[in-house]
């Protein structure tokens, strides 16, 4: 699995719409750069067909517990990012996860 970076993505897109990648990576920027204010502002982010990005808040945590050390930990409320796929989104990627495992066996090994 790659990584894609913001630069790979105005490269795509420069490509789709054959575009120079500079003005696709300053659209791209302020693509990010809008999505980054409308979260920061609490705001609901919907893209048909892509998913949903809100902000959720969550509850402070009075006892929880240092993993490492055993100690209780007070974890003030904070807010944080959450991302729902959409349909299509959710379709396609079960579809790739199907066919990766039509070419194994039911016992879970691969056939040649």
């Amino acid at each position: 699995m790659a990584t894609i970076t913001k630069k790979d993505l105005a490269r795509l897109v420069a490509d789709t719409i054959d575009c120079k990648n500079n003005l696709t990576l300053q659209m791209v920027n302020s693509l990010f750069e809008a999505m980054r204010e409308t979260l920061i502002e609490g705001n609901r982010i919907e893209i048909r067909g892509f998913g949903v990005l809100e902000v959720k808040d969550t509850k402070p945590k009075p006892a929880a517990r240092n993993p490492r050390t055993g100690e209780v930990v007070y974890v003030p409320a904070r807010r944080k990012t959450h991302f729902k796929p959409g349909k299509q989104l959710k379709e396609a990627l079960h579809d790739t996860c199907s066919a990766d495992q039509a070419g194994s066996d039911p016992d879970g090994s691969w056939s040649s």
